[in-house]
């Protein structure tokens, strides 16, 4: 009997996760390039819900200091660029921006939290997001990791020359936050701006 309950309550969870998100599209005027998107249901303390709009795909608008992985445009095609910090803070069409660390927070715990939301921020996860592994790239231009992990900014300064960084391993329900130097290259999600 508790084993019913307990399928029926997963089964209610899922389906309210599922109801909880819309999905559109956005085209950036610069290049034409359309993107995917994601309206998902945010719940803040005391059970106010707010909106927020994310990127459903990585940022491939090219800036100066972005960079295809290993230099092919086959993988900014799959990934998307990869964007230093400053790149990044530039790239983001008009009317959106490159996530704070409480944006993504907020993401997390709508998906279990930091140690569960992983596998549901991935590609063909709950959440719609589609994080993908598009790897990273060093200052001495070497790129790593592709398929295995999937690195983004996040919009804080932490240092002088230092910002966060959010990471996703491939089937993994952690998502890890730490810093690095500015002048890596990484992926970069977009928010839509909020009042």
């Amino acid at each position: 009997m508790n084993a019913k309950y307990l399928l029926s309550a997963l089964l209610i969870t899922v389906c309210l996760i599922a109801s909880a998100q819309e999905f559109g599209e956005l085209t950036d005027s610069r290049d034409g390039k359309s993107y995917k998107t994601v309206t998902i249901d945010i719940v803040l303390e005391g059970g106010v819900t707010v909106k927020r709009t994310w990127m459903a795909e990585n940022l491939a608008y090219e800036v100066p200091e972005s960079f295809c992985y290993k230099n092919e445009s086959a993988y900014c095609e799959a990934f998307g660029r990869l964007y230093t910090f400053k790149a990044a803070r530039e790239a983001c069409p008009d009317g959106w921006h490159v996530p704070t660390i409480a944006e993504w927070n907020l993401l997390f715990q709508t998906f279990g939290g930091i140690h569960d939301a992983g596998v549901a921020l991935q590609k063909g996860g709950e959440s719609g997001l589609d994080l993908t592994l598009g790897g990273f790239g060093d200052p001495g231009r070497v790129f790593k990791n592709v398929g295995i992990s999937g690195n983004y900014w996040d919009a804080e300064k932490k240092s002088d020359n230092t910002s966060g960084l959010i990471s996703v391993q491939k089937g993994s329900k952690e998502i890890y936050h730490s810093v690095i130097g500015d002048w890596h290259r990484n992926s970069c999600r977009c928010v839509k701006d909020y009042e």
